[in-house]
C-alpha cells in the first residue's frame, strides 16, 4: 500500500510541475530575403579584356526582421532563435560577362557591425543555385559572434542588415558594367514557451 500511495504522490507532483512549467515547442522556417542589387564597373577601354581586379563595391540589404505571422502570435512566449542555415544565390548575370567575386558579409545590428565570413565565389557568372553559406552542424569559417547577433536582434523584436563588400576578381566584361542581385535565404527554428 505504501508503495502505491508513494507512487500516486510522485505522478501527482510530476504531472502538477508540467502544469506550472508549460510545454516547449520549436516553430521552424525558411525566409527569403528581398534582393540586393550589385553594380561592378569596368573602363571602357577594358572592355573585352582580362582584369585582375576591381574596385570594391559596397552594397546593404534592407532591413531584415525575419519574425512573420507565425511567429507573431508568439511574441511573448518566444525564448530564443536559432539560425540553422544561411544560403546565398547569384541572379541575373549577364550572359557573355565572368567573374570571381571575393566577398566580406558584415551583419549591422544596433549601429554596430560584426563580420560574418570572408569567401571568394569562383565564376559567379556560372552560379544560379542556392549556396549554402552557413550550417548550424558545420559552422566552418562562419564567425559564431555574428550569427549570435542576428538570432539576438530577432528575440528583440529588431531587425539587422547584411553589408556586402566585393571585388570582382579575373574579370572580363563584354560591356562597361553589370548588374546583378544577391538574394539571402534563411532556415530559423524559434524556441517557444507555451503555458
Amino acid at each position: 500500500m505504501k508503495k502505491n500511495v508513494l507512487l500516486i504522490l510522485l505522478m501527482a507532483t510530476i504531472i502538477s510541475a508540467c502544469g506550472e512549467a508549460g510545454i516547449q515547442s520549436d516553430i521552424s522556417q525558411v525566409v527569403e530575403t528581398d534582393p540586393v542589387t550589385v553594380t561592378l564597373d569596368v573602363p571602357a577601354v577594358a572592355v573585352g579584356q582580362l582584369i585582375n581586379e576591381t574596385p570594391p563595391v559596397t552594397v546593404e540589404t534592407g532591413e531584415i526582421n525575419i519574425t512573420s505571422d507565425e511567429f507573431d502570435e508568439y511574441m511573448d512566449e518566444l525564448q530564443r532563435f536559432t539560425i540553422n542555415k544561411i544560403w546565398y544565390k547569384v541572379e541575373g548575370f549577364n550572359a557573355g560577362n565572368e567573374a570571381d567575386l571575393d566577398v566580406t558579409l558584415n551583419i549591422i545590428s544596433g549601429g554596430s557591425s560584426t563580420e560574418l565570413l570572408e569567401t571568394t565565389i569562383v565564376d559567379a557568372h556560372l552560379q544560379t543555385d542556392d549556396v549554402l553559406l552557413f550550417d548550424k552542424a558545420a559552422p566552418g569559417d562562419v564567425n559564431p559572434a555574428a550569427v549570435s547577433v542576428i538570432e539576438s536582434a530577432l528575440l528583440n523584436g529588431t531587425s539587422f542588415k547584411i553589408e556586402l563588400v566585393l571585388v570582382g576578381r579575373n574579370v572580363t566584361f563584354q560591356t562597361t558594367s553589370d548588374t546583378f542581385d544577391f538574394l539571402f535565404k534563411f532556415d530559423v527554428t524559434a524556441r517557444v514557451q507555451l503555458d
